[in-house]
């Protein structure tokens, strides 16, 4: 734990060093979600949204964009960079573990996503929208949709060695979320087939999990068992599959 703790640390110390791909991944969901809420009519339920604000339909989605791009774009970066450079190999030499290193880059990652998620939950509080209630709900549905996209950067970090394809096929994979969840083309008006298949991603599933849960919908099973099961299998084939060097 001690050593896992100070790559943590290390970890932390060097992504506010370099923190480009942190800063494009939070600014633009948090500006996205400050200028929306800041304009009435995107406030207002549509009909071309399924009764949603503008505001209400593409939360789900700015959460979806930066758990992705954290998650599928810079933590196979990481690894694979560590992993190229033989920074793994090098460390089973010392006490700490490339385990340990791979546990803190987790937690790192988990961290940013929550505290950027619990931004884009609350906001829409501060202009009337929601309830103090139902985004609570949001903030703890945020663990299972954090811990989907983990398992999946996960899965690419283990089976694409090399650091540069591995982050143009996360971002690639992001995109694919990015769709799932809306962001070009409100949910709404998916045709059927598109939405049975959108709702077994996670993207699809994350989007449709917590826009039940901010609306006050009723949280259906299929979102939920998506995101254990793509937890589960990403992180047992990212287990069985990673290798140090």
């Amino acid at each position: 734990m001690s050593a896992t703790t100070a790559l943590f640390r290390n970890e932390l110390r060097l992504t506010l060093r370099t923190p480009a791909i942190v800063i494009w991944t939070v600014v633009i969901p948090v500006v996205a979600i400050i200028v929306m809420c800041s304009i009435p009519g995107a406030r207002q339920p549509l009909e071309a949204f399924g009764g949603l604000s503008v505001v209400e339909a593409y939360q789900p989605t700015l959460v979806v964009f930066a758990a992705s791009m954290l998650a599928l774009q810079m933590m196979p970066m990481i690894l694979g960079q560590y992993r190229e450079l033989g920074f793994l190999r090098r460390l089973r030499t010392t006490p700490a573990h490339p385990g340990n290193l791979l546990a803190a880059v987790l937690a790192l990652i988990l961290v940013i996503i929550l505290v950027v998620g619990l931004f884009l939950s609350t906001l829409p509080l501060f202009f009337g929208l929601g309830s103090v209630g139902r985004q609570t709900l949001v903030v703890l549905l945020l663990i299972p949709c954090a811990a989907a996209f983990l398992a999946v950067g996960a899965l690419l970090a283990a089976v694409i060695p090399n650091p540069r394809v591995a982050s143009g096929v996360g971002s690639a994979t992001a995109a694919v979320m990015w769709f799932a969840a809306g962001m070009w083309v409100p949910r709404a008006v998916f045709p059927g087939w598109l939405a049975t298949v959108a709702d077994w991603t996670p993207g699809g599933a994350v989007a449709s999990l917590l826009t039940s849960a901010a609306t006050g919908a009723a949280i259906g099973w299929q979102p939920l068992v998506c995101l254990v099961a793509w937890t589960v299998i990403g992180f047992t084939v990212a287990i069985r599959t990673f290798r140090w060097e």
